[in-house]
């Protein structure tokens, strides 16, 4: 190999040393680094968020499709200016200490920043009801006809039985943001030979007998507190409500009652007036109103019913749960 040849190899080969040392030293000295040189200040008074990712773009506008005007990097920190939340993003306006104002986003199933100081309000979770009211069989509360809404998080349903004609439904989202709603409700139940229901004041028992154009039911209304003479009734009234397939009561039904005169556990008697020993004594814990309930069950309209009484304790007495006793509603 002649020495001109030789000369040549050497240079080019010095050549691409140089290259390579200029090359490292602008990475070195202008590569972006998570060394927070264009962070903001940490400042808790203010609501702030830390990039958890090794580079998110920075937007003119909120939306995927807008301008690229710059980067920001895992590890910086940046005050939030505004935040707006879509189906699909987290935006967080900022200003970088280069004087960049843009728009970062962040995916709401798999953050790309972390909240460091300050609260970010989201957007609650939506409940939706498609129906006016709503039947839970046997009791039994679901969640078929209502759904919870949330383009921005996974969404949690729960309740809370408010009262008896509204029950409240509770939604949450991840970052425990919540919504609620009140829906109207009856909870109904299906019995068809027997059936047994207690409460903290009164166990009753519920016998069905069905005739070709007659139903009847058979009731004991067993007394769970004794109710001294001073403050019992001296008369009461049996009850029977009916209802259409939409819950609206319905009117004029053949009805009547009685008792059956043969069970010697029940302290009132056949025609619905008091014995004589029943307004002159107390009622203790454990005695038995009974009560026959006979309909027409030929009306088509009647779809639920509810039975029970009004009048054991003194209408004028605080709490008197006895004066106006009254079933769940069951399926015709």
């Amino acid at each position: 190999m002649s020495m001109e040849n030789r000369f040549c190899k050497v240079e080019l080969m010095m050549n691409s040393i140089i290259v390579t040392v200029i090359l490292l030293i602008t990475a070195i000295f202008f590569w972006p680094s998570s060394s927070n040189t264009q962070s903001n200040p940490i400042d808790k008074t203010k609501t702030q968020i830390k990039v958890i990712v090794k580079r998110i773009n920075i937007r003119k506008e909120p939306t995927i499709y807008s301008d690229d005007i710059g980067d920001v990097y895992e590890g910086e920190i940046y005050t939030v200016l505004e935040h707006i939340d879509d189906s699909d993003y987290y935006w967080y306006k900022i200003t970088t200490n280069n004087g960049i104002t843009g728009y970062i986003a962040s995916d709401p199933n798999g953050e790309y920043v972390e909240i460091i100081s300050g609260v970010i309000d989201r957007i609650p979770p939506v409940i939706t009801c498609n129906k006016d009211f709503l039947l839970f069989y046997n009791g039994e509360i679901n969640y078929d006809d209502v759904e919870c809404v949330d383009n921005y998080s996974n969404c949690y349903l729960s309740y809370d039985d408010a009262n008896s004609k509204h029950i409240k439904f509770i939604a949450k989202d991840d970052d425990d943001n919540e919504s609620f709603l009140y829906v109207k409700y009856y909870k109904v139940y299906n019995f068809y030979n027997s059936y047994f229901e207690s409460n903290n004041f009164i166990n009753a028992s519920f016998e069905r007998l069905n005739y070709e154009k007659e139903t009847v039911i058979k009731t004991k209304y067993q007394l769970k507190k004794d109710i001294p003479s001073y403050s019992k009734s001296t008369n009461y009234v049996p009850i029977i409500t009916f209802f259409d397939e939409n819950f609206n009561e319905i009117n004029l039904i053949t009805t009547k009652y009685n008792v059956d005169s043969l069970d010697n556990d029940c302290i009132n008697n056949v025609d619905m007036t008091l014995k004589e020993n029943y307004i002159n004594s107390d009622l203790v814990s454990g005695s038995y109103l009974c009560i026959n309930y006979y309909f027409d069950n030929t009306d088509s309209r009647i779809k639920y019913f509810a039975v029970g009484f009004q009048g054991v304790e003194n209408y004028n007495k605080d709490n008197n749960y006895f004066a106006n006793y009254y079933s769940k509603y069951y399926v015709n």
